[in-house]
């Protein structure tokens, strides 16, 4: 049978020096004045990066309330055309024209040609409701 001799140390007292190699006292760290300002920077950067991220992924518009003011989306049946939802849908004191050039970019038509079957939205102008 082996046996082993362990070293016990002696447990210092709080008034006898510190000797190399013993753990140290418990430390409560505090930051500076500085050192605060910057925690806060840091927090409010935090924060406003947060704020920016749920604007961006809310869609603002079903927030505002704008229930009546959403696209149409219409299906062309043979024989229509631009111009004729133009002279149907453009709000009052909108030329076809324009009414024409904002129905092709919100659809992303390259052409004002429309053909039968295809779904295209007609877009609400905010400028004709004032």
């Amino acid at each position: 049978m082996r046996t082993e001799i362990a070293t016990v140390l002696p447990i210092s007292s709080p008034g006898t020096p510190r000797r190399e190699g013993a753990p140290r006292a418990r430390v409560r760290l505090e930051p500076t004045r500085r050192g605060r300002l910057l925690i806060t920077a840091v927090a409010f950067v935090l924060g406003l990066l947060v704020a920016a991220a749920v604007l961006l992924s809310v869609d603002l518009p079903a927030l505002a309330g704008t229930g009546g003011e959403q696209p149409v989306t219409v299906t062309v049946e043979a024989g229509d055309t631009l111009w004729g939802f133009a002279e149907q849908y453009a709000p009052e004191g909108v030329s076809a024209q324009e009414f024409i050039t904002e129905v092709r970019v919100h659809n992303q038509l390259p052409t004002g040609r429309v053909t039968a079957g295809q779904e295209i939205q007609l877009p609400f102008l905010e400028d004709a409701a004032r």
